[in-house]
């Protein structure tokens, strides 16, 4: 779902900033993008390697696709690893995702400005 995500965003322009945003709202927008697509990845390798690291491995999704396993022999203090680090790297992507909602609300109701409305579908502005 990632790789069809960023498929998307490379085929779709994105809308230039408004002009009124400040140089580190700027920044603020580009570092959660590209932190929420670096977290998006990171989280989905990690469950993978972790679900394959089962005493029964999930080698299938929800709708029945066969995935390869990416790991079959992980000693359990590794495994470990991976499931911790899985279930951190998915509250970090959590809270940026929160951080950045709320950004866009913030610029929808405090500054009324368009960063909200560029973000929906059918809303582009002018």
């Amino acid at each position: 779902m990632t790789v069809l995500r960023l498929l998307w965003r490379w085929l779709n322009p994105v809308p230039a900033y408004p002009a009124e945003l400040k140089p580190w709202e700027r920044w603020a927008a580009h570092a959660s993008h590209v932190g929420m697509y670096v977290l998006m990845f990171a989280v989905s390798l990690t469950g993978w390697v972790t679900a394959n690291t089962m005493r029964t491995p999930i080698t299938k999704d929800v709708f029945g696709i066969s995935f390869p396993n990416v790991a079959t022999v992980i000693d359990r203090s590794l495994r470990g690893l991976f499931e911790e680090s899985h279930m951190l790297l998915a509250y970090v992507l959590a809270a940026v995702v929160a951080v950045h909602a709320l950004a866009a609300l913030r610029h929808h109701l405090s500054k009324r400005n368009d960063v909200l409305r560029r973000m929906t579908w059918g809303a582009r502005t002018a």
